[in-house]
């Protein structure tokens, strides 16, 4: 971006220029934990769920306009695409600092940033289907995941990116069973 220059960016732009560059530019590891961050923020600021139209899709919500916003920052240089991460470039940097978003915006991007970013992939659907179900209709992984289920919400509890109530819906059962699931287990959890 040249001294003085007026760069003109649309919302939707602005909303993958900040969850990209949240946390200090930390890398995000694919278009799908892009496109499940921006779904959650969406479900936090309503207005938002208009704009990204999100859709149920093979891996659960989908946006044709964040794939294509995406798409379009990246070959314009603001985004970096390296391997499956993406990150915003010197450019890309240049226009998130520019640009001042609601405090309240900047925090839920940061924390569902940190919440998603250090799931493995099916962690990450297992979360969304289950949080979401009306968004599984389309899917390719729910049935595989579903035999898996109880491991990950174990695996949830463990690494407390889910509350105990959370983990059993994830694991699809009562309270009692997943904590007598636990025990039997030997494993310990706080709430």
């Amino acid at each position: 971006m040249k001294e003085g220059s007026s760069i003109d960016i649309n919302d939707e732009e602005k909303l993958v220029l900040f969850s990209i560059g949240a946390l200090g530019n930390i890398p995000l590891r694919s278009k799908i934990i892009i496109q499940k961050l921006l779904f959650l923020i969406a479900n936090v600021f309503k207005g938002f769920h208009e704009l990204l139209r999100y859709e149920p899709h093979l891996y659960g919500p989908y946006s044709e306009t964040v794939e294509n916003v995406l798409d379009s920052l990246v070959k314009v240089g603001y985004i970096e695409k390296i391997e499956n991460q993406y990150r915003l470039s010197k450019e890309g940097i240049n226009i998130f600092n520019s640009l001042h978003p609601k405090p309240e915006l900047v925090n839920v991007i940061e924390d569902f940033k940190r919440f998603l970013n250090d799931l493995d992939f099916n962690e990450l659907l297992a979360f969304i289907y289950v949080s979401y179900p009306e968004y599984i209709s389309e899917s390719v992984k729910w049935d595989e995941l579903k035999a898996r289920r109880k491991d990950i919400a174990i695996s949830l509890l463990r690494k407390e990116k889910v509350s105990f109530a959370k983990a059993s819906e994830i694991a699809g059962m009562s309270g009692i069973e997943f904590d007598n699931l636990l025990k039997e287990m030997g494993i310990r959890w706080r709430e």
